[in-house]
């Protein structure tokens, strides 16, 4: 016994609504109300969040659209043209998606003098949500057909229905049913528990953790399942570079760069700066990091100046002590 194969239907409520983009746009309107609470507790002020969620959503598509095309679809894209990295709305690639959010992110860090790890933080707490939620759009469109399987976990799928998506040729198979590996279910099933423990952690007050930390979890715990499920693609759908998908090196790529920024924050890092101790300055900017030095700086001075007055009084009282029983041991 298998998984079946079901088809969501379009909505036509006057103009045609796709079940993927619907799933995929509640998932982003999720993914940026928790990125706005998560923002709202470190003093992230309204108008950054709303400017770097922004940033990060155009970026991302841009992206998930031109490397989908540039990885995946370089046969479509020498008939068609370079025309056709600017439909952004024909094919998306998730890590595409990742290298176009990450570089809107460094370009609105730079561009607003913002602290890198609780931006950083502030990120992914609403992308991993909206991610995930996106996922249950490629798993119920099937946009990730695998390799056939004899597993329960495989999907029974129509032969007319791989026929009509150009897979049946490399799957094979006899008979009007062909049982394939869905890999967007098997990637949302890893990630729902993913999703429960960054969010705990995120939002535990337990323990303050060093800020960039969560971000580079994010990606240290997504990749591996990632590189091993690509095995499972079919060639038809994901070409290979030295016998690896790209999703594959990307994967390869997340693993040693959020593994090495883990390590390093755990071991030097430094929490955000709490409510309490920004004040009324805006959480997120290297400005409120700077002016709390300061302050801090002239509080431990004004600290050591006070001492060292209180050292000096205690001293010429000493002195004088000292003086008045050389005096009385003179006149005796």
């Amino acid at each position: 016994m298998a998984l079946p194969f079901f088809d969501l239907p379009t909505l036509d409520l006057g103009i045609p609504l796709q079940p993927f983009g619907i799933i995929v746009a509640t998932g982003v309107l999720i993914g940026a109300e928790i990125l706005r609470r998560y923002g709202f507790r470190h003093n992230v002020e309204d108008e950054d969040i709303r400017s770097l969620t922004m940033w990060v959503i155009v970026t991302g598509f841009i992206g998930a659209h031109v490397l989908d095309i540039l990885m995946y679809e370089q046969d479509r894209l020498a008939a068609e043209g370079p025309i056709l990295l600017l439909k952004l709305w024909d094919g998306i690639s998730s890590w595409g998606g990742f290298v176009g959010g990450a570089l809107g992110y460094f370009f609105w860090v730079w561009w607003k003098r913002a602290t890198p790890g609780l931006i950083g933080d502030t990120i992914g707490v609403g992308l991993l949500p909206a991610f995930s939620i996106g996922r249950i759009g490629c798993s119920v469109v099937h946009d990730h057909i695998g390799r056939a399987t004899s597993s329960s976990l495989g999907v029974d799928y129509p032969r007319s229905e791989l026929i009509a998506r150009g897979f049946y040729d490399e799957l094979g198979g006899q008979g009007a049913i062909i049982r394939a590996h869905n890999l967007a279910y098997y990637e949302l099933a890893y990630l729902i528990p993913v999703n429960i423990f960054i969010l705990w952690l995120a939002f535990q007050t337990r323990r303050r953790l060093p800020a960039g930390l969560i971000a580079a979890l994010i990606g240290l715990l997504y990749a591996p399942v990632r590189f091993v499920i690509e095995f499972w693609r079919l060639n038809t759908s994901d070409p290979r570079y030295a016998g690896l998908t790209f999703a594959q090196w990307m994967s390869i790529v997340a693993v040693v760069g959020c593994g090495y920024a883990a390590w390093w924050l755990w071991k030097n890092g430094t929490p955000a700066p709490t409510p309490e101790e920004l004040g009324k300055r805006p959480g997120g900017r290297k400005a409120s990091i700077a002016a709390m030095k300061v302050v801090k700086e002239k509080a431990e001075k004004a600290e050591g100046t006070k001492k060292g007055k209180g050292k000096g009084k205690g001293k010429g009282k000493a002195e004088e002590s000292a003086a008045a029983a050389d005096g009385e041991s003179s006149e005796k």
